[in-house]
């Protein structure tokens, strides 16, 4: 019985210690639920990679697309070299072997095992969770883009070591570059009604330029998979694209928060040259994805099917 008075307590006390804990935690996080802003690694990455709210000089309407001195400041400022080939990658599930919710298998399916082309993903997250290209970079020799807009996402991205570029900025929906304020929020950041300059905790300035200014910078024309995830303004950043000046193959474009509509958006894409191959849904909105295939891309599939 002794022994037994003893386990109790202990038990007892365990609990105590817990409960205790749990709810130290819980006031600390209910007295600032913004304190990850306020930690160094956050504010070092911040005023490294996005100190630059003040620069206005080639932002709005009067700065075409393929500006020199856009493309060349895109290329010194926003783009960071990929990591090299003889470095492991930081990943947290390395032996997940396609971390998509099914975009990268519908692309596959489409394109086949093709070996060394180029991706675009917007809305990049850390280069890992969720990524509709990585599967492409690690298994089939990709290269490739990864654009993030937000701050915290941008450096846990960095620390992956992806062999992609990887650009801290965010895709524009106007056809010119821009600056917003960017709502934070892991994977459903998004760019805010909040005009720049906005200050609260959880809203960082970002600056924004078209795919076409980026490619630029790139030396690129073809893209072999462009995967745009921006939690509503896909449609407005696909209508700054010039399609007719660049060759892209395959496209997954989520849908559902765009405010037009599913059709609007399936029927602009398709009106550019386009043919819906097919749609990718997962449950509790972990895919909402259109999967698009150029017409001449398909054309040639079906050719070789016959």
């Amino acid at each position: 019985m002794h022994l037994r008075k003893k386990i109790v307590m202990l038990v007892v006390s365990l609990l105590f210690i817990f409960v205790v804990v749990h709810i130290h935690q819980s006031i600390v996080t209910d007295d600032d639920p913004y304190s990850i802003y306020k930690q160094k690694y956050y504010l070092d990455g911040l005023s490294h990679w996005y100190n630059y709210s003040g620069e206005s000089d080639l932002n709005g309407p009067t700065v075409s697309m393929d500006n020199p001195k856009l493309i060349t400041k895109i290329r010194k400022k926003f783009l960071l070299s990929p990591s090299l080939h003889i470095e492991p990658y930081n990943l947290s599930f390395p032996l997940l072997y396609d971390t998509s919710m099914g975009q990268s298998e519908m692309i596959l399916s489409i394109l086949g095992d093709q070996k060394e082309g180029f991706f675009v993903e917007c809305g990049a997250l850390d280069g890992e969770t969720r990524s509709n290209t990585l599967h492409f970079e690690r298994h089939l020799n990709w290269s490739g883009l990864l654009v993030e807009a937000d701050p915290l996402n941008f450096a846990k991205m960095e620390n992956k070591k992806r062999k992609a570029y990887l650009s801290p900025s965010c895709m524009s929906t106007k056809p010119y570059p821009i600056m917003v304020s960017f709502k934070q929020d892991f994977n459903v950041g998004k760019i805010s009604d909040y005009p720049p300059g906005y200050k609260e905790f959880g809203y960082v300035d970002v600056q924004c330029f078209p795919l076409y200014s980026y490619l630029l910078a790139l030396n690129r024309t073809t893209v072999d998979y462009f995967s745009l995830d921006v939690e509503g303004s896909e449609l407005d950043v696909l209508r700054t694209v010039p399609f007719e000046k660049l060759d892209i193959r395959t496209m997954s474009v989520e849908f559902v928060h765009v405010k037009e509509g599913k059709n609007v958006l399936r029927k602009f894409v398709e009106r550019k040259g386009y043919v819906l191959h097919s749609e990718v849904i997962r449950e509790n909105n972990l895919a909402n994805d259109f999967i698009f295939v150029k017409s001449s891309v398909d054309a040639e599939i079906n050719s070789r099917l016959l």
